[in-house]
């Protein structure tokens, strides 16, 4: 062998090994699933912090059209997100409609993946509002958007102030740029339709809830749709966050790899106080204090929630019935995922509860609905049952459990409570719906008993 065989074999020596590692990280898929890159983000804060950048502030008072706001938007996700120029091949049925829409490319990347967008039904003056929670991105309604969409609904999505870039974001924001984002969604829709829903998951529901009691409801908004509803944490000290937040490189309360591309996995003390505020103007204490809810209500929450306490919720979601107007009422829906005896005693009769049961094998192996599944479809490209990504921060600070976590071939999966964190050390925290064909057809009813309503 000449010297020229031997280099040649030497240098595809080298390559053929090297291949591999080009290839985890080439888009957003495969990165979620290389564990040694994991290990380094969550080590190093890679991925934990926005890029520097100086973007226009948009001007929400300006009641500038939707479409001026979602473009504002997507030049903020391309310039404060590290990745957001890598590709993303993440196919939902709401990306593809999007792309055949004219509002994306056909090759996304995470950009065009998260930022928030519009999903146009020709010759419709109904309208869906969708507000993601905290630590999300509109990513959260791909799903979801495709139940209103089948209903006629044009369906759009906002990107909350602080989100769609990286965790770091999260230390500058307030619940009053929350809200003015909010504001803005609602009253630019209005003006656009004629009949308008408002959905919102966790933080946004909390968001949507204070805006429907405290400001003048225009007419065309018919009805009020929260998954899994941000009412009470579990902590009930969040509101020492903000002051905790106040001590030098005391910044953070969870600091993980971020390799989910939809949604943050570090975790700012400042986000915990924001949701708090945001969470605070819903409790009880408040509610006696505000005009009475005048809209039907559609909810979706799980008995074991190990975010929100689902106590406070069925607490809160009762008190907004009690004092409802009787013609709204009747079509106050909740479906709860879960053991129906955590309904409290006084829990109104008159409150139409469905409460689905596993009926597959697959469905009595997962161990409790948790938080952040209930919006995605077992099919969802990204958080579905046959996607690599993996939520694992149960096991941040345990290194060999993170691992197992991250790459075990049969993982156990579930909501992260005490209980069966104890019983199953490594388990995944659920990110799929296995109940989702019936909630599809669950939001369809009360859509079409709502509009029966109204005499449409």
């Amino acid at each position: 062998m000449n010297n020229n065989s031997v280099f040649l074999k030497i240098f595809l020596t080298c390559m053929l090994s090297f291949l591999p590692h080009l290839a985890v990280a080439e888009n957003c898929i495969t990165q979620a699933s290389d564990f040694e890159f994991i290990k380094k983000s969550k080590q190093q804060g890679l991925l934990r912090y926005t890029k520097d950048h100086h973007q226009a502030y948009f001007d929400y008072q300006a009641r500038a059209p939707f479409n001026s706001y979602l473009n504002h938007a997507y030049q903020y996700i391309s310039v404060a997100n590290p990745r957001a120029a890598m590709p993303c091949p993440v196919f939902t049925q709401t990306y593809q409609q999007l792309v055949t829409q004219g509002s994306r490319k056909p090759n996304p990347t995470i950009a065009d993946i998260i930022a928030p967008f519009e999903l146009k039904h020709s010759q419709s003056k109904k309208a869906v509002l969708l507000v993601h929670g905290l630590t999300d991105s509109p990513f959260t309604y791909h799903d979801l958007a495709q139940v209103y969409y089948q209903q006629g609904y044009t369906v759009r999505t906002i990107l909350l102030p602080g989100h769609g870039s990286a965790a770091s974001a999260l230390q500058d924001v307030d619940l009053q740029q929350w809200q003015q984002a909010v504001r803005y969604a609602i009253e630019r829709t209005t003006q656009d339709f004629d009949e308008v829903i408002l959905g919102g998951y966790s933080t946004g529901a909390a968001l949507l809830i204070d805006y429907a009691i405290t400001q003048a409801l225009s007419s065309k908004i018919t009805a009020l749709m929260l998954f899994s509803p941000g009412s009470e944490p579990h902590n009930k000290q969040g509101w020492i966050a903000k002051w905790l937040d106040l001590i030098p490189f005391l910044n953070w309360i969870d600091k993980d790899a971020d390799v989910d591309f939809a949604k943050y996995e570090s975790f700012p003390l400042n986000a915990a106080a924001a949701s708090y505020d945001a969470m605070s103007l819903v409790s009880i204490k408040h509610l006696s204090k505000r005009p009475a809810l005048a809209l039907p209500v559609f909810s979706v929450i799980s008995d074991i929630d190990a975010t929100i306490d689902s106590h406070a919720t069925l607490k809160l979601l009762n008190a907004l019935h009690n004092t409802n107007l009787s013609r709204y009422k009747k079509l106050d829906t909740l479906v709860l995922y879960g053991s129906s005896t955590i309904l409290p005693p006084n829990f109104a009769a008159d409150y139409r509860v469905l409460n689905p049961q596993c009926a597959s094998e697959a469905c009595l192996k997962i161990h409790g609905i948790s938080h952040i599944a209930i919006v995605n479809s077992p099919q969802n490209p990204h958080y579905g049952i046959s996607a690599s990504y993996r939520n694992c921060g149960s096991f941040i600070g345990g290194e060999k459990l993170y691992k197992t976590c991250k790459t075990t071939k049969s993982p156990q999966l579930g909501e992260r409570t005490a209980a069966n964190l104890k019983q199953y050390p490594t388990l995944q925290r659920l990110t799929y719906n296995p109940f989702f064909p019936e909630l599809k057809k669950q939001i369809s009813t009360f859509i079409k008993n709502v509009e029966h309503a109204q005499g449409k």
